[in-house]
């Protein structure tokens, strides 16, 4: 039996239990055997030994939002797929944060993609479907440059009975006029008109200047549009009708399509019998309320969605966990690149409330922050325990999505074997990755 000991660490185990400090971690054949107080390291004769004092062991995040995660179309707009190397990029740098198992909830993935991202990189990658009629139609409505005749004739159906272990992300901003068309469509489409690069929080001020947070083209607000105009450089390159015609045009078509496809996508759950994730925003939460009500089991994605206002956000997850649903936080680009984001503040009080069930990364037009670092800015902030964050980011997860992570998220006898060493004083210094055994990453480094 192949034995490998994770000796002298900290552990935070992912069942929100409090750490115990001093102990080794004893793997054997992807599997954890034990959990005993640190003994002197010839104890265990021949063994694989990692030398873990002044490290804290926790299981392997598990990130139940990512996109550009698998071989496929990227997005539920069903846009272009990355290239090969850039997936395996984008898994590499969950990895190397501490993530051992992604959900990727791009929506047209097929199994033949999915099986073909597996044997290519360590992480172990899950699919969730979005192939349902009408969140087809929105997509081909908003985008579909990558719907193969193979990713369009896969349906959710299919999907599930391939090894789908949910449906989603269903509304995508890219279909629901959020961050998608702020950072992707609005920006493409001025930049052809006017040959002006602009910025993506530049675009989304157009956006909410023409449709409003809720996405109604009664919001349209003509001062607030020669403004954006104005931040943006664009006065007399776009006229204001231009871009009223413009946002319009890129937004509402799959809009109401998308809208109609999360009741849609709920029911297909229902009787597939797995979850359904959903976009969870400013312009969405009415039907996401809605679907919650018929409990069906909900991921109500991104709850720190930045189209809300900070009191509706805290009072629509109130609303959504009183009926059942499953409420999640995504890092977004909060802390850093901040392209959409304004900062941690909706982040905080959604921890400081009581209000988050999981953590997850969302894509962020690429610019996603590690689950990790997003726990230890809201663990110094006092606005969240550690062993229950980590908890939020693992078992909460497993138990949230049960096909996509089984027997893990808990560091526990009879567990698979993913665990992630990493700095206690600086959570994101990720330093060792284990999956079902097997050191994947060490010092920092793909292994």
């Amino acid at each position: 039996m192949a034995t490998t000991v994770l000796h002298g660490c900290d552990l935070i185990d992912g069942t929100g239990a409090e750490p115990r400090h001093d102990v080794d971690i004893v793997l054997t054949d992807g599997m954890v055997r034990e959990i005993v107080p640190t003994r002197p390291a010839e104890t265990y004769g021949t063994v694989t030994l990692v030398e873990a004092s002044g490290q804290l062991a926790i299981p392997g995040l598990i990130n139940n939002h990512t996109h550009g995660t698998a071989y496929g179309p990227l997005f539920p707009s069903g846009h272009q797929a990355l290239p090969p190397e850039q997936v395996r990029a984008n898994l590499d740098r969950h990895l190397l944060e501490g993530t051992t198992t992604v959900l990727c909830v791009d929506g047209f993935v097929t199994a033949e993609g999915l099986a073909r991202t597996n044997d290519d990189h360590p992480l172990t990658v899950k699919l969730a479907s979005c192939n349902t009629p009408a969140c087809l139609e929105a997509a081909t409505v908003a985008d579909g440059g990558g719907l193969t005749g193979e990713a369009r004739a896969f349906t959710a159906r299919q999907a599930v009975e391939a090894g789908a272990v949910a449906l989603g992300e269903i509304g995508a901003g890219h279909t629901l006029g959020g961050g998608g068309a702020s950072y992707l469509y609005i920006p493409a489409e001025v930049a052809r008109r006017t040959g002006v690069t602009i910025t993506a929080r530049q675009a989304d001020a157009l956006k909410v200047a023409v449709l409003g947070r809720h996405i109604s083209a009664s919001s349209f607000d003509k001062d607030a549009v020669e403004e954006a105009l104005e931040g943006a450089g664009l006065t007399g390159k776009l006229s204001v009708e231009e871009v009223r015609e413009m946002v319009s045009d890129i937004v509402l078509p799959a809009f109401d399509i998308a809208l109609h496809g999360l009741a849609e996508a709920a029911d297909y759950a229902r009787r597939v019998e797995v979850p359904v994730l959903v976009h969870n925003a400013a312009a969405s939460m009415t039907q996401v309320a809605a679907i919650a009500k018929t409990g069906v089991p909900l991921i109500a994605g991104h709850s720190n969605h930045s189209s809300f206002e900070l009191r509706e956000a805290l009072q629509h997850a109130e609303r959504l966990k009183e009926l059942g649903a499953t409420i999640d936080l995504s890092t977004l680009d909060t802390f850093g690149a901040r392209r959409l984001t304004n900062g941690p503040e909706l982040l905080y009080a959604m921890f400081e409330a009581g209000l988050v069930d999981t953590i997850s990364t969302d894509y962020a037009g690429g610019h996603h922050d590690p689950i990790l670092l997003a726990i230890d800015r809201a663990g110094k902030a006092g606005v969240v325990r550690l062993p229950a964050a980590i908890a939020m980011a693992t078992a909460h997860v497993a138990d949230a999505v049960p096909g996509v992570a089984p027997r893990r998220g808990r560091v526990v006898p009879g567990a698979v074997a993913d665990l992630v060493l990493t700095d206690p004083v600086e959570l994101p210094r990720v330093r060792t990755v284990i999956i079902g055994g097997e050191i994947v990453v060490r010092d920092g480094a793909r292994a």
